[in-house]
């Protein structure tokens, strides 16, 4: 800015003066002025200012204006720095502790007494096909009841029916296929209603059942385990269909830590593969299966089968057989099997789908030129011994069935 110590009043010289606006430029006469205000004499002039000076300021105002910007800039880039630094360390501690979790649950299970298995080359492989779990859904039907206790139970009948049956082809190895929707969606109002605890607990009961069930298999047999990712475990509110987005699911997050707690606990013949796709062609016993959640229904016709076959042959991997769930209702026939819900049949599926379906899951024995399909009935599991998990529902405070229930008296009359 111009020092005022440099100017002058024109009327009487003093030096007692105040500017009194800003530069002016006169078309007129093609100078600047600048109005000033004499404190002596009480009077306002106009006077005439120096074109280095009126350079000097408009030099200083873009430097000003410079600096302004370097520090708005930088103060939005430390924010944005502070934030992302902020994210990063919670992610690093959420995933240190959850690591150091698992660690502490692999030393228990290491002392679990597993059976040493001797495997030998048989012609029969044996094949696990959970879907649709729906880990933390509330089902209250006069057909069907599911919760948590309900599920550690059907898990534990399907484990003995399969153990049972895989026995009889001599299988030493099984496949553990899971093809989504380990976790119920919470987008809709009555899935929030309907649900048992929130999604994150759930995850962590569910891991809780899963990793008894593993352990149930694993006695009698190898296990291998491949999962797909479905539409209503996803934890952003769009569904997304690119492998690199739709991992934001809680169904990886379920079997990633599956995954890691098996390899801290060191436990011989358990193995995991692919975790983190929408779909999966994985080879069994020399047969190429298409491992898929099915959101498009391929499993719902032979066309539909046929067309998704084309779709891998043209693509240069080529399928022999679908496996799928999505809809809760088994169907299965000669390329194709949808497996049923392990929560069986609820209001979406009858309703909207107009389908009914029973709780179940599909096994199969696979060889080079065969496979046979097997349907297992969970839905009644009166006198079965599940797995553990009161302790964890008390530590979580899931709700039951009964607690959805109201007690309240509204109105009584006593005679």
């Amino acid at each position: 800015m111009i020092d005022n110590e440099y100017l002058e009043c024109p009327k009487c010289g003093s030096r007692n003066i105040r500017a009194n606006g800003d530069i002016s430029y006169r078309k007129t006469e093609k100078v600047f002025v600048r109005q000033i205000y004499c404190k002596d004499c009480g009077k306002y002039s106009r006077i005439k200012v120096n074109n280095t000076d009126v350079e000097l300021l408009h030099e200083n105002v873009r430097y000003q204006k410079q600096k302004q910007k370097f520090q708005d800039t930088n103060r939005i880039e430390r924010k944005a720095f502070r934030e992302n630094a902020r994210i990063e360390n919670a992610v690093e501690a959420y995933a240190s502790e959850i690591s150091q979790i698992l660690k502490s649950q692999a030393k228990e299970l290491k002392k679990i007494n597993i059976p040493e298995l001797n495997i030998t080359v048989t012609d029969n492989v044996g094949v696990i096909h959970l879907t649709d779990i729906h880990a933390n859904e509330l089902i209250d039907l006069p057909h069907n009841k599911y919760n948590f206790e309900i599920l550690a139970k059907r898990l534990a009948k399907l484990a003995n029916e399969s153990i049972r049956i895989f026995s009889l082809y001599g299988i030493n190895t099984v496949l553990i296929a899971h093809t989504g929707d380990a976790i119920n969606s919470d987008r809709r109002l009555d899935e929030l209603l309907n649900q048992a605890v929130n999604r994150a607990k759930a995850s962590v009961l569910l891991q809780h059942i899963l990793t008894q069930f593993i352990l149930h298999i694993r006695s009698y047999f190898a296990v291998k385990v491949v999962s797909v990712l479905g539409n209503e475990s996803r934890i952003n509110k769009e569904m997304s269909f690119a492998n690199n987005v739709i991992s934001d699911n809680y169904d990886f997050t379920i079997f990633a830590n599956l995954k890691e707690k098996f390899q801290f606990a060191g436990i011989d013949h358990i193995e995991f593969g692919s975790i983190d796709k929408m779909e999966e062609v994985v080879e069994i016993n020399g047969q190429r299966w298409l491992i898929t959640h099915d959101y498009n229904k391929a499993t719902n016709k032979q066309n539909d089968t046929q067309s998704t076959i084309g779709r891998y042959y043209l693509s240069g991997n080529p399928i022999d057989f679908v496996i799928g769930g999505h809809i809760h209702a088994t169907r299965n026939t000669d390329y194709a099997a949808r497996g049923s819900s392990i929560a069986g049949s609820n209001t979406y599926n009858e309703h909207a789908l107009n389908l009914i379906g029973r709780a179940g899951a599909n096994i199969f024995v696979v060889n080079a030129k065969n496979r046979i399909s097997i349907n297992i009935d969970v839905q009644d599991v009166t006198g079965v011994v599940g797995y553990d998990i009161i302790d964890k529902l008390k530590a979580y405070n899931a709700k039951s069935l009964e607690k959805t229930k109201k007690r309240e008296t509204v109105f009584k009359v006593t005679i």
